[in-house]
C-alpha cells in the first residue's frame, strides 16, 4: 500500500494523473480492503473504477478493465493502415517512467480502414509532450483511443502510431 501511495504522489508530482482500476473476483471479494484502498486513492485525488470479474466454468482470465472517461479530452482521427492492429496496455512502468505496453489479452484487433478517434493530450510519463503522443519502452510511439465505432472494446487501450495515419 505504501509502494502505490508513493508512485502516486510521483505520478501527480510529475502532472499525470493516474487511471485505476480495481478488479475485485467473486471469490476474493475482501470488501473492507477495497472500501480502505478506494478511501486512500481518493484521499490522493483519484477516483478508481471498480470492476467486478465473475468467473464462468472455471475460466479465470480477467476481462478487459472498464474504459476511463475520455470525454472532456481533445481528439482527432486516424485510420489504421496495416492489415492487422493489436490494441495495447500496461500495467507497469519501466526503470525510466515508460510504459511497457503489452498486447491487450484477450486479444483486440483493428484492421485496415477502421476508423479511431485518439486522445490529442493523452500523458502516461514525463517523458510526453501532452500532444497525445505516448512513448513507451524503446522510444516507441503510441496514442490512446478514445472511440472506435467498428471496435467499442478498444476504448481505453492504446494502438501504435506506425499501424495507423491521420483520416
Amino acid at each position: 500500500m505504501e509502494d502505490l501511495k508513493l508512485l502516486i504522489e510521483q505520478l501527480k508530482a510529475a502532472g499525470i494523473t493516474p487511471i485505476i482500476n480495481l478488479t475485485v473476483t467473486m471469490d476474493r471479494a475482501d470488501v473492507e480492503g477495497i472500501k480502505a484502498l478506494r478511501s486512500s486513492l481518493q484521499a490522493a485525488g483519484i477516483t478508481p473504477a471498480v470492476q467486478i470479474q465473475i468467473g464462468v466454468s472455471g475460466a479465470s482470465s480477467p476481462g478487459p478493465a472498464p474504459a476511463p472517461d475520455t470525454s472532456g479530452e481533445k481528439s482527432f482521427t486516424v485510420v489504421v493502415s496495416d492489415d492487422k492492429a493489436n490494441c495495447m496496455t500496461f500495467t507497469k512502468l519501466d526503470k525510466a517512467g515508460k510504459p511497457i505496453m503489452e498486447i491487450q489479452e484477450p486479444r483486440i484487433h483493428l484492421f485496415r480502414g477502421d476508423r479511431l478517434s485518439v486522445s490529442a493530450e493523452h500523458k502516461v510519463s514525463d517523458k510526453d509532450a501532452g500532444d497525445g503522443t505516448v512513448i513507451g519502452t524503446g522510444g516507441i510511439a503510441y496514442y490512446f483511443i478514445i472511440d472506435c465505432q467498428t471496435k467499442p472494446e478498444a476504448k481505453g487501450l492504446f494502438v501504435r502510431q506506425a499501424e495507423v495515419r491521420g483520416a
